[in-house]
């Protein structure tokens, strides 16, 4: 068959009218004009060969056959030929049953197929049956062998497309374990807070429907404290951070599954280097657990087994998707008219031209040229419009929104408006694009308000998204065009091309289209032109990466501190000196040594300054470990002010404690906390203030106030400012500062203060240290609040039950019980926060209904 396959691809009339049906199909998908359709004689014949080339072993041939099949069926239909069962055996061969449910007729065909047919369809996918949740579910090729290792208990390095379904046989292969077995504890990794919102809440769904013998699965999202007893059966769905806070609270913590969502991460700096140290201490305590590392395109996936010294994680890399990908590129040939080419571009071809159309419009900047673009090509689709930053994505929506003035808001819209202005503030940009149907997205964003918008796109409520670098964070968002012009992903750097190729993998939804396309413009202008680059790259992990590439700098931050702070480097820094204070640096080394070219003069040059400054800190290595991201050097300072403040007395001692948020004093005590961090490890100037105003907004933050009093606080303190300006900066300034500066602060400072009282003998003191740097994270402080929050509701939902809580003490279990059979109406929310309860009281079981 193989050989059969080679001799099809090898007739140039087969690409000629494979090259014309696509192209055709292109055309009417994206609004333009069809010049010429091939002659259902040459259609016929083209099918035969997709047909044939679906059993073939190379990849490139079973995408031609899955563009040629699904684009001649959209295009022709089943009326004059059957190309509903052509499709149907095309999509069989491929084994990408999924895609068969896109459109009723090939849905339906099976039993129009001669018997030969039927019989080969009917083996197939006998073979690749499985069953989840007492339900048959015929999965693709990819996702059976995913399924078939993970029941086998092997440790795998997955690399496969973002629409391959990985997470749909991830989270199936997670309820299963955890309802077999007595006792089960998940990690669950993710990137974002973003990512830990979307995921707990499909287990959540999942996990209701599987607890067969009355007891909970908890999905836990919050660091557990300390004073707790731990759940037996449960999936931990944290960051990298939070799961760190929970190590740090819970020694006996341990796990028998870990899952890395968006695994590349590891090589991205500081962050990078915090998850291969979380994942080495979980491995510590558990050395057997089972392993899975996800990511959309690493072509090294053994750097995952050698970077933790495993030799059994095997690889298993896939670049079938399960839905189809079309590379438009978009040429401005007249800036005045609007004149624009569109060019079908395809690896190791010349481009084709699609069509070519005259706007009537000014078309000149980058903003006008995606505004443009995406109106004429993405009317009646679900639109992803690609932004560099928070304000051009703001910019891109406004212009959006004003070229669809005539929409009238339907009452989703409506609600959600309610919703964002509830949760935000009222004079947020957002709130009046979604009444138009046009959305932005960008990490600053609370929580609740991108899922919200994210819900809206699926459910189609918005039809344009404009996102930044966010979305490339594993967020399962597709849709049907994406327009991309001169992407960047920060201020300065081109996209790479694994952010490229992850993001284009968003183009096209599986059941609702064959097809996506990502528009191009002004592609050949690009700085990268990521099409000629790989799918799959190679990463490099931040731990190595700082030796690789940075040595010199590394070795000025481990002789001594350096003015300016560097995060990633001083992160490496720490990494290396514990390694060295636990024995274990040489190994370390030699693993780095394995993987990358690191000559061997660096790596003498990085032992013996690593050896050198082991002796002048004397902070053992399990403290040092707590703070990644802080120089050695600049902690040392710390615990030498804090021990010569704390000896004096133990009420000097005390003093230093930092109080909980609703004590008196709070506020004085986040001012010497902040002042004194500042000064030690951000190397602020003395005369400073900015300390006293982080410490209102941080305890406002912990107070659980809402964010819209938080945002007008600063409207009312800069009136003559550009009002969009001045939310965006006070969104940054609560994810930024308080939710990720403030944090690590806090965390440093508490954790050198324990170490000191340790030293000291302060034990009584010692144990009243509350925890501010969880308070931080989540934004509330009193235990209904944050087991609210545990549960999946979110800060907004949160903040206005806890109130009516019969105690402000509530743990989850107690929170869970007194929600379950609250009549929704009695709680006070507007409708739209009383659909999010909903949502989560129905992953309960037995709840009120929704009035």
């Amino acid at each position: 068959m193989q050989d059969l396959a080679d001799k099809v691809w090898s007739n140039p009339g087969f690409h000629d009218v494979a090259g014309a049906i696509h192209r055709a199909w292109i055309a009417t998908d994206t609004n333009n004009p069809v010049d010429d359709l091939p002659s259902h004689l040459d259609v016929g014949k083209a099918m035969r060969a997709a047909a044939i080339l679906a059993c073939s072993n190379h990849r490139h041939h079973r995408e031609k056959a899955y563009a040629v099949a699904t684009s001649a069926f959209e295009l022709f239909g089943a009326e004059v030929l059957p190309l509903d069962q052509a499709t149907r055996v095309v999509l069989t061969r491929l084994g990408n049953y999924p895609a068969m449910l896109t459109r009723p007729a090939v849905e339906d065909a099976r039993e129009g197929l001669p018997l030969r047919l039927m019989t080969e369809e009917l083996s197939r996918t006998e073979s690749r049956t499985v069953t989840l949740n007492d339900q048959s579910v015929i999965l693709t090729d990819f996702q059976h062998r995913l399924w078939t290792k993970l029941v086998a208990r092997q440790r795998l390095a997955v690399a496969a497309p973002t629409s391959a379904g990985k997470s749909f046989v991830l989270q199936n292969f997670l309820a299963k374990k955890l309802d077999e077995g007595e006792r089960c504890t998940v990690a669950y990794i993710v990137p974002t807070r973003a990512l830990i919102s979307q995921v707990s809440r499909d287990l959540r769904r999942l996990l209701a429907t599987r607890c067969n013998d009355g007891r909970t699965i908890d999905v836990v999202t919050v660091p557990v404290e300390s004073e707790m007893v731990l759940p037996s059966r449960a999936v931990y769905v944290m960051t990298q951070e939070r799961l760190q806070l929970m190590l740090a609270q819970h020694p006996a913590f341990c796990t028998d599954i870990i899952i890395v969502d968006e695994a590349h991460t590891i090589a991205e700096g500081s962050r990078g280097i915090l998850l291969h140290w979380v994942l080495e201490e979980l491995l510590g305590r558990a050395p057997q657990s089972q392993l899975l590392f996800a990511s959309p395109g690493i072509r090294n996936l053994d750097v995952f087994g050698r970077l933790l010294g495993l030799h059994d994680v095997e690889p298993m890399p896939s670049r079938e998707a399960t839905v189809g990908q079309n590379f438009l590129a978009v040429r401005v040939e007249d800036t005045q008219t609007g004149t624009i080419a569109v060019y079908l571009r395809e690896r190791g071809m010349q481009p084709t031209l699609i069509a070519r159309r005259e706007l009537g419009l000014r078309t000149v900047t980058r903003v006008e040229k995606l505004v443009n673009s995406a109106c004429l090509f993405g009317v009646g689709s679900i639109n992803i419009v690609y932004a560099n930053g928070p304000g051009d994505s703001e910019d891109i929506a406004l212009r959006l929104a004003k070229r669809f003035e005539g929409r009238r808001p339907t009452p989703a819209r409506e609600a959600l408006a309610d919703m964002i202005a509830e949760a935000v503030h009222g004079s947020y940009a957002l709130v009046d694009c979604v009444r138009k149907g046009i959305g932005f997205h960008y990490s600053n964003i609370p929580t609740q308000v991108r899922e919200a918008i994210e819900k809206a796109v699926a459910g189609g409520d918005i039809d344009y998204l404009v996102c930044t670098s966010t979305l490339l964070q594993g967020v399962n968002l597709p849709a049907k065009n994406i327009f991309m012009c001169y992407p960047k992903k920060g201020k300065h750097s081109p996209l790479a091309s694994v952010d490229f190729w992850n993001l284009a993998g968003r183009a096209g939804r599986l059941l609702k289209e064959y097809q996506g396309n990502i528009f191009l413009i002004e592609y050949e202008n690009w700085k990268k032109q990521p099409l000629n680059d790989q799918r799959a790259t190679n990463i490099i992990p931040a731990i190595e990466d700082g030796i690789l590439n940075r040595g010199a700098a590394l070795l000025r931050i481990i002789g001594q501190p350096v003015r300016k702070s560097d995060d990633d480097l001083e992160a490496t820094f720490v990494r290396l000196l514990h390694n060295q204070k636990s024995g274990t640096l040489e190994s370390a080394l030699e693993r780095m040594q394995a993987g990358q070219q690191i000559s061997n003069e660096m790596l003498a040059s990085v032992r013996s300054a690593i050896v050198a400054v082991s002796d002048q800190i004397t902070i053992p290595a399990d403290v040092l470990r707590k703070s990644p991201n802080v120089s050695a050097h600049r902690q040392q300072r710390l615990y030498s002010i804090i021990m010569k403040r704390a000896r004096r007395s133990p009420d000097a001692a005390n003093e230093l404690l930092p109080k909980h948020p609703r004590d008196d004093g709070a506020y004085d005590s986040y001012v010497m906390i902040l002042q004194l961090c500042h000064r030690v490890i951000l190397g602020l100037k003395r005369e400073s203030k900015f300390h006293r105003f982080l410490a209102l907004i941080a305890l406002w933050w912990m107070e659980g106030r809402p964010l819209p009093r938080i945002v007008q606080n600063q409207l009312d303190k800069y009136p003559d400012n550009d009002q969009r300006e001045v939310v965006r900066k006070t969104l940054e300034l609560v994810e930024r500062e308080v939710r990720y500066q403030c944090v690590r602060l806090f965390s440093c400072y508490t954790a050198i203060l324990l170490q000191v009282l340790e030293d000291l003998g302060f034990e009584d003191v010692r144990n009243a240290v509350p925890s501010v740097p969880l308070y931080l994270e989540i934004g509330a402080s009193d235990r209904t609040m944050i087991s609210l929050m545990a549960l999946g509701v979110s800060r907004v939902v949160a903040m206005k039950l806890a109130p009516k809580a019969p105690s402000r003490n509530l743990d989850v279990a107690a929170t869970r019980n007194w929600l379950q059979f609250r009549p929704l109406d009695s709680l006070g929310l507007s409708v739209a926060l009383q659909q999010e309860l909903a949502e989560i009281l129905a992953t309960f079981g037995e709840r009120p209904a929704l009035r």
